[in-house]
């Protein structure tokens, strides 16, 4: 049984929600992280020292999350929303 690499499975499904092929994406996944350290954390076989292994970045406009087990979780990310000048603070000059 042949594994997808963790950085291929990631370009791959983003590629899916854009609809697109993954060579079309205009985002390379080596621009945002370091694939091949996320590849090697996520397979090392030293899982103890791993136990609660998460890798956040933003991708392509969505949120990856990658778990010690190599599972992957896309969303996609929030939009900034801008807050109003009540909730913002202000400094007072005496």
């Amino acid at each position: 049984m042949e594994t997808t690499l963790v950085g291929t499975e990631i370009v791959e499904r983003v590629a899916d929600r854009e609809g697109i092929d993954p060579v079309d994406l205009n985002d390379r996944l080596y621009d945002v992280i370091d694939a091949d350290a996320l590849e090697t954390l996520t397979n090392t076989s030293d899982r103890q020292s791993q136990a609660n292994l998460c890798v956040e970045f933003a991708y392509h406009g969505y949120a990856v999350t990658v778990v010690e087990s190599g599972k992957i979780i896309i969303d996609e990310q929030p939009t900034e929303t801008k807050t109003d000048e009540s909730s913002q603070k202000k400094s007072v000059d005496d």
